[in-house]
C-alpha cells in the first residue's frame, strides 16, 4: 500500500468509526425520544449512517485497506450520558435533541474537515462530500428542533 492509500485507509477508517457512533446514537436517541415523530426520524437517520458506513467501507477496501468494524471509545460514553441525562431531565425530549445536535456537530466537523484534505483521492473526498452535504442537512434539522423547546 502506497504512502497516499495509507492515509486515504486512515482518514476513512476514522470516518467510519464515528459513523458507527453516530449509527448507535440514533438508535439510543430513538429508544430515549417520547415523540413517535423523533422516534421514526431517529430510526431513519440510523438507517441512513448504516448506508453511509458501507459506502466508506467500500472506499476504504478500493484503498487497498481493511475497515474498521466498530465504533470509537468515547461513543458508549456518549450514549451513556444521553441515557444518564434523560432519566434526570424528566418527561421532555429535549436533552435528547441537544445531544443529538451534539453528535451532528461533531459527525459535520469530521466530515468537513476529511473532505478538505488534498491527500484523499478524488473519488474519496467526493463520498464524504457528498455525505457532509447530507450530514449538514440533517445536522441544521435537528438544531430546528430545539426551537419547539423553547
Amino acid at each position: 500500500m502506497n504512502q497516499e492509500q495509507y492515509r486515504a485507509v486512515h482518514v476513512l477508517n476514522g470516518l467510519i468509526e464515528t459513523t458507527i457512533d453516530s449509527v448507535q446514537g440514533y438508535e439510543q436517541a430513538a429508544q430515549l425520544a417520547l415523540n413517535p415523530r423523533f422516534k421514526d426520524m431517529f430510526e431513519a437517520r440510523a438507517m441512513a449512517r448504516r448506508e453511509l458506513t458501507g459506502e466508506l467501507e467500500t472506499q476504504v477496501r478500493a484503498s487497498g485497506g481493511r475497515p474498521l468494524s466498530a465504533g470509537s471509545v468515547i461513543g458508549p460514553i456518549h450514549r451513556a450520558f444521553l441515557s444518564l441525562r434523560d432519566r434526570i431531565s424528566g418527561q421532555t425530549d429535549r436533552p435528547v435533541i441537544e445531544e443529538v445536535e451534539r453528535g451532528e456537530a461533531f459527525i459535520l466537523g469530521q466530515f468537513d474537515k476529511a473532505a478538505h484534505d488534498e491527500s484523499l483521492p478524488e473519488v474519496a473526498r467526493h463520498l464524504v462530500a457528498r455525505a457532509g452535504d447530507h450530514i449538514r442537512g440533517d445536522h441544521d434539522e435537528i438544531t430546528g428542533l430545539k426551537a419547539e423547546f423553547h
